[in-house]
């Protein structure tokens, strides 16, 4: 099982972003390995607009995996959107407004036994569970999560926030889970060393602010040189293999209840 989950503390620091960053750097820098990007936001997703202005029809994603009788593997692929022919990037979108995210709990905790099965197949699923605290917000996913990622800015009022959500997301799960923090945007005013002696954490490798990438993400995707070697997708390789690096040793960790 290889699940990571990015939450936010406050605001919208770029979790949306960051997760589809990660998505498509995702095979690169963890060879032999694909990516599902799950839209969990129960706010309403924001990158369901964008997919549908590119082609992408509606009636799928996480409403329609919650509409069906049973929740697999093949019914997860089966809903979700693949952003390339090879198919080792695929988005599960998400709700368009907070009342449709109110029945999904059970869908949550369906798509844990999911990733568990599909993560032995070589994909590996990511999570953008929005903003922490939401009434609706997919706490199953966030509880069985194997890294739960922290997005935050440099700000004062966002670091202390993050401080507060990283113990939240520490104190409702197992010991010895992995919680950490990804820093995005300019590291304005506090540096990465410095957030991270604030919250007393080894950080994920930081996203830079990069408006151009960002736009493109957010609209399905894109392909040339230019994105392909645009800072942001540069440095999410990097994050994306700090990412592998903690899940590496929680692959031959045997599953409770193993003989």
């Amino acid at each position: 099982m290889s699940l990571v989950v990015l939450v936010s503390a406050s605001g919208a620091p770029g979790a949306t972003t960051a997760g589809l960053a990660l998505l498509w750097a995702w095979p690169q820098a963890v060879p032999g390995r694909r990516a599902l990007l799950v839209d969990a936001d129960p706010t309403g997703s924001s990158l369901l607009p964008g997919f549908l202005e590119a082609g992408i029809p509606a009636g799928g994603g996480v409403l329609g995996v919650a509409a069906e009788r049973g929740v697999s593997p093949d019914v997860v692929l089966h809903h979700a959107v693949s952003l390339d022919p090879g198919e080792t990037r695929l988005v599960l979108t998400g709700v368009a407004e907070p009342a449709q995210a109110r029945p999904l709990a059970s869908t949550w905790t369906a798509l844990v036994e999911v990733a568990r099965d599909v993560g032995a197949g070589g994909l590996d699923v990511l999570v953008d569970a929005g903003r922490l605290g939401h009434r609706w917000e997919p706490t199953p996913l966030i509880e069985a999560a194997d890294v739960a990622v922290i997005v935050t800015r440099s700000s004062l009022a966002d670091v202390t926030a993050a401080r507060s959500a990283l113990h939240s997301v520490r104190e409702s799960r197992s010991p010895g889970a992995h919680a950490t923090v990804l820093l995005v945007g300019p590291a304005e005013p506090y540096s990465i060393t410095e957030v991270a002696a604030a919250l007393d954490v080894e950080p994920l490798p930081p996203l830079p602010l990069d408006p151009w990438a960002a736009r493109s993400l957010a609209g399905g995707g894109s392909t040339g040189w230019r994105f392909a070697r645009s800072r942001l997708l540069r440095a999410a390789g990097d994050t994306a293999a700090s990412l592998a690096g903690l899940l590496q040793p929680l692959a031959a960790r045997p599953e409770v209840g193993a003989s």
